[in-house]
């Protein structure tokens, strides 16, 4: 994709609307004023996504690109708030993106420092329904538990993960 498909794209996911948040429930109800004041809420797991260098265009974060949105996450609490499923959608800006995995990894990686300890966090990264053209196999890729190990343990892996998510790389655009 050159540049300026690129800044054309960038363009008119501008001018879509997107719902301003995700939802976030606690033992299957939504959660009160005081307990969204107090706990990680979905728009929290988004300010600590939207950040993320893309790996190919690294000029734009995830969030400019369209790839992460607040609409795309989901945050359900179980046993008061000792257990959370978090849930969050990715929509590659092209249907044969062959760096989505490393999109995954990034997500892992940023999402595991930042959430907070006390809390036990299972997290599922899925493609937007229809957003690429190997769905199905990515999606049992970027959630098999031993590969996204795998993948962070690998030091060269890794070096081009923090390319993306390291945070002073993550400030130049906010």
């Amino acid at each position: 994709m050159d540049r300026n498909e690129l800044e054309k794209m960038l363009s008119n996911k501008r001018a879509e609307s997107e719902p301003e948040k995700g939802t976030c429930t606690v033992d299957g109800r939504e959660l009160t004023e005081m307990e969204k004041a107090t706990q990680y809420v979905g728009e929290d797991i988004f300010e600590v996504i939207k950040v993320i260098r893309d790996p190919e265009h690294k000029d734009y974060s995830l969030s400019d690109l369209g790839v992460v949105k607040r609409s795309g996450i989901t945050l359900n609490y179980y046993k008061g708030f000792k257990h959370a499923h978090l849930t969050i959608f990715v929509t590659p800006t092209v249907p044969h993106c062959h760096l989505t995995t490393h999109i995954a990894l990034c997500i892992h990686e940023r999402t595991a420092r930042y959430l907070p300890p006390e809390t036990k966090w299972k997290l599922n990264l899925y493609l937007t329904p229809g957003s690429h053209d190997n769905e199905g196999d990515v999606n049992k890729q970027i959630n098999d538990k031993e590969r996204v190990i795998a993948g962070l343990e690998n030091k060269d892996l890794l070096r081009e993960i923090m390319k993306c998510t390291d945070d002073e790389i993550c400030t130049l655009t906010q």
